[in-house]
């Protein structure tokens, strides 16, 4: 299902701001409110709706990353929500975290809000699987001290970008004019 503008206006739960009511939206506040409130997370650590453009040589591809939370500057956590089987999302997210502008992100939670799949992007390793998976502040803290350096050659994120373009072309649910930027780590 495609992402559709409800004409409505909300308050986007981590930065304040007015932004547009779509299908998915509550889902994602939800999932917002659920890292702050029961998970631990600092509110200036997450960046929600994060523009991450692909130069495809000849064009450039906008994707929006649902959260990127990040310890000490550093991106750790990529979040997306994904409408439909978890399993299905997680080439393309892994992919996405491997080509992070900053430098590869090492972990990747991907949910449907019924099941979540948690993901070591170096090697592409499902770490923990369920609803249960999404790690507090302190676990993704030991997590994040514990990764090592990522870096994939250049023929490597070639075929990430690919990858990717591909398949968030076919599945993003959240169409540019449905879901507005509302924060950017800079």
């Amino acid at each position: 299902m495609h992402e559709v503008n409800l004409n409505q206006v909300i308050t986007d739960y981590i930065t304040g701001k007015e932004i547009q009511l779509t299908t998915y939206e509550d889902i994602r506040q939800a999932l917002a409110r659920l890292l702050v409130e029961e998970k631990g997370y600092p509110v200036e650590n997450i960046f929600p709706k994060y523009e991450m453009n692909l130069d495809l040589g000849d064009s450039e591809y906008q994707i929006i990353i649902d959260f990127v939370v990040f310890i000490q500057d550093n991106p750790a956590l990529i979040l997306g929500f994904c409408p439909g089987a978890v399993s299905t999302f997680i080439t393309q997210y892994v992919s996405v975290a491997r080509l992070f502008p900053t430098g590869p992100v090492p972990f990747v939670l991907i949910t449907d809000s019924k099941d979540a799949a948690l993901m070591r992007v170096r090697d592409r390793t499902e770490l923990c699987r369920g609803y249960q998976c999404i790690p507090s502040w302190q676990e993704l803290g030991r997590m994040y001290q514990n990764s090592r350096e990522l870096s994939f050659s250049k023929e490597r994120l070639e075929k990430e970008k690919r990858i990717a373009h591909a398949m968030f072309a076919l599945s993003d649910s959240c169409c540019i004019s449905s879901c507005s930027v509302t924060n950017q780590k800079t």
